[in-house]
C-alpha cells in the first residue's frame, strides 16, 4: 500500500471516528435512550456501508455510464430500505418485539436525513476530486504540447537562421574577404545564443538587442557601404525579459525578403522602446519598387509564421502585431507586455 492510499485510508478512518464521537455525544447530550443494544455501533457501519457502496460501486456502474436514473433511483432506494432491514434483524437476533413503531421511529427520519447528507458529502468529494484531477492531466498534457512544439518552432528557428549565416560567409570566403575570421568569430557568438541561451522561455532583452547586433554587423560584412541601418534603443531595458528570438526573426527576414530584393541604396530601420509595461519593436526595411505580389506574412518564408505561432504560446491575448506594405518598404509593428 503505497503512502497516498494509506494517507487516504487513515483520513476516511479519521472522519468516520470524529462522526461517530460527535453523534454520541449528542445523544447523551439529550438523554436518548434506544431500545436496540449497540444502536450506534450498527448505525454507523450501515451507514459506512451505505456511502461506500454508493460511493464506489453505483457511481462506477451507474453515474460514469450516464445512467443517472438507475444511480439516484437504486442510492435512495438502499437509503430507504437498507437502515430500517438492518434494525429489523438486529432486533431478531437480539429478541426483541419488532413492531412497527419501534422501527419507524423520529430517530429513523433524523438517521435518513444524515445519511443522506453523507452520501450527498461522499459522492460529491470525489466527482470535484476527479474534476480537478482530469483539469491537472489536461493542464499537464498542455504543458507538454506546449513543450514540444516550442522545442520544434526553436529548432526550426535555428536551423533557418544558421543556413542564411552561412550562405553569408561563404560569400565572403569566396571573395577571399579579411571580414571572413570577424564573421566567423560573430558567428560564433551568435551560436552561442542560440544554443545556450535560448533554452528557457524567456531571457534578457538585452541579449536579444546584442544577437540582433551581431547579426546586423555580419550583414554588413556581405553589404558593405551599400547597406544602410539605423538602430534605435529608448528606455531602460535592464531585467526586461522576452522570448528568445522573437525579435531577431524579423530581422532576419527583413534581410532575407527585403534588403537581398532590393539592388537600389538597402536600408533598414529598427527601433526598440520600453516603456511601462509595454515592449514596443518596430521594423522597416527597403524592398524592390515594383515587387510583383506585395510582401506578406505569409509569404515571407517559415520566421514570421513561426513567430505568430510562439507568439500564440507564450503572449496569448498579450500581444498586438501588425505589418504594413508600402510603396518601397515593408513595417512590422509589434507590441509585448512585459513578462
Amino acid at each position: 500500500m503505497n503512502r497516498i492510499v494509506l494517507n487516504m485510508v487513515l483520513l476516511h478512518l479519521l472522519f468516520w471516528l470524529i462522526y461517530s464521537v460527535g453523534i454520541y455525544q449528542l445523544n447523551n447530550f439529550y438523554n436518548i435512550a434506544f431500545l436496540l443494544p449497540f444502536h450506534l455501533i450498527i448505525t454507523v457501519l450501515t451507514q459506512v456501508a451505505i456511502v461506500y457502496f454508493i460511493r464506489y460501486y453505483l457511481l462506477e456502474t451507474y453515474f460514469r455510464t450516464k445512467r443517472y436514473l438507475y444511480f439516484y433511483t437504486l442510492s435512495i432506494f438502499l437509503i430507504l430500505y437498507s437502515i430500517p432491514v438492518v434494525r429489523l434483524l438486529a432486533m431478531v437476533l437480539t429478541g426483541i418485539n419488532v413492531t412497527f413503531s419501534r422501527i419507524f421511529t423520529t430517530e429513523l427520519l433524523i438517521v435518513y436525513v444524515i445519511t443522506f447528507i453523507l452520501v450527498f458529502i461522499a459522492v460529491s468529494i470525489r466527482l470535484i476530486n476527479e474534476k480537478e484531477q482530469e483539469k491537472k492531466e489536461i493542464s499537464e498534457i498542455e504543458r507538454q504540447k506546449k513543450e514540444i512544439e516550442l522545442f520544434a518552432l526553436k529548432n526550426q528557428i535555428d536551423s533557418h537562421f544558421l543556413f542564411n549565416t552561412l550562405n553569408n560567409l561563404y560569400g565572403l570566403s569566396l571573395n577571399k574577404s579579411d571580414l571572413t575570421p570577424k564573421g566567423i568569430l560573430l558567428l560564433s557568438e551568435i551560436l552561442s545564443y542560440v544554443l545556450y541561451e535560448t533554452k528557457k522561455d524567456f531571457y534578457p532583452l538585452n541579449n536579444e538587442i546584442e544577437l540582433i547586433n551581431n547579426y546586423i554587423e555580419l550583414e554588413k560584412m556581405r553589404w558593405g557601404k551599400e547597406f544602410r541601418v539605423d538602430f534605435i534603443v529608448h528606455g531602460n531595458t535592464n531585467n526586461i525579459f522576452i522570448t528568445p528570438l522573437i525579435l531577431f526573426t524579423f530581422v532576419e527576414n527583413s534581410f532575407k525578403h527585403g534588403i537581398s530584393k532590393t539592388t537600389d541604396n538597402p536600408w533598414l530601420s529598427i527601433k526598440i522602446s520600453n516603456h511601462l509595461n509595454e515592449i514596443t519593436f518596430e521594423i522597416e526595411n527597403s524592398i524592390p519598387a515594383l515587387i510583383s505580389s506585395p510582401l506578406k506574412p505569409e509569404n515571407a518564408g517559415i520566421g514570421l509564421e513561426n513567430i505568430k505561432r510562439r507568439l500564440n504560446l507564450l503572449y496569448p491575448n498579450n500581444y498586438f502585431l501588425s505589418t504594413k506594405v508600402n510603396e518601397n518598404s515593408f513595417y512590422v509593428e509589434l507590441i509585448l507586455c512585459n513578462n
